[in-house]
């Protein structure tokens, strides 16, 4: 399989989360093995990847940080075939292990609830609403992919308490008082701690901060958007494939400010805003200090 058609299963799946794609991304690294591989290929796979799905920046991050690996190991006369399963089982195992953390302190944060809203389609929010049986959840069909109504099938097989209803009810059911908190995935991290996630979060976001409850965005530090950010749209046929002659805008995500989230549950735990910053600056400060010196202008003699 070529380059182009591994990037190119993961840019055009707008049914995976971020999570999902992510660790799809990794393991496109161990299918170049199947011919002679080389750290130029490894190269071209990193930039493929890393510009896939700009709305996804735990993707990029993911395929930088094995392509480092790949290259420090291969300087260091390991040979590349074995460089790239090492590199791609480390940062898998890594970042399965925050995801399970994540899912851990996400658990911990929503049995605290009688009932929640949440919105789309997060596997981590999944599996953390998984392990919260005697909470009562809402979930937005989440047009105009329908991720919410996987969400409900996912939960309802296992016997859960589960109201699925439409997007632009998700205001009165909080109106109503029928949960207790909001609870959100995220598919991007910002510099000032503002969250990227599918379309329709800031309304719910804002009718919880009108209520009074809380906003809770479940997200692992893998999503920091380090090397850039931009929000994707997809095809105006999935709004409306009628005759009439219409146009049609179909973004897929949008921000969240940080002053409508009350905290952020993490691998490290709940945090709040300035703590998550502290946090991304911890685990990708190197990353980022070694862009600002690729960025500096070089001095004239």
């Amino acid at each position: 399989m070529s380059i182009a058609d591994l990037v190119r299963e993961i840019r055009e799946d707008s049914v995976s989360g971020a999570s999902q794609l992510t660790i799809r991304a990794a393991a496109s690294f161990l299918k170049l093995l199947k011919r002679p591989v080389s750290i130029k290929d490894v190269k071209k796979l990193v930039k493929a990847l890393s510009e896939a799905r700009p709305s996804m920046p735990s993707i990029a991050n993911m395929a930088h940080m094995i392509g480092s690996m790949i290259e420090k190991e291969v300087s260091a006369g390991k040979p590349v075939g074995e460089a790239v399963e090492d590199a791609v089982r480390r940062c898998i195992n890594e970042y399965q292990t925050a995801l399970r953390n994540v899912v851990q302190n996400a658990s911990e944060l929503i049995r605290r609830y009688g009932s929640i809203l949440t919105h789309s389609y997060s596997s981590t929010v999944a599996s953390a609403l998984e392990n919260c049986r005697d909470v009562s959840v809402y979930i937005t069909e989440s047009r105009p992919g329908y991720e919410g109504r996987r969400l409900a099938e996912r939960l309802a097989a296992k016997g859960h308490d589960v109201t699925l209803i439409v997007d632009a009810a998700a205001s009165h059911v909080i109106d109503q008082g029928l949960v207790d908190a909001v609870v959100l995935g995220c598919d991007a991290i910002l510099d000032d701690g503002s969250i990227a996630n599918k379309i329709g979060s800031k309304m719910i976001a804002l009718a919880a901060m009108d209520a009074g409850i809380s906003v809770n965005i479940v997200t692992d530090l893998w999503k920091a958007a380090i090397y850039g950010f931009s929000l994707e749209k997809h095809p105006e046929e999935e709004i409306y494939a009628g005759e009439a002659r219409l146009k049609c805008l179909n973004p897929y995500f949008e921000i969240l400010q940080p002053r409508l989230i009350t905290s952020y549950i993490t691998e490290k735990g709940a945090l709040k805003v300035d703590e998550l910053i502290g946090e991304i600056k911890l685990m990708w400060g190197e990353v980022v200090e070694k862009k600002r010196e690729k960025s500096r202008p070089k001095p004239t003699r």
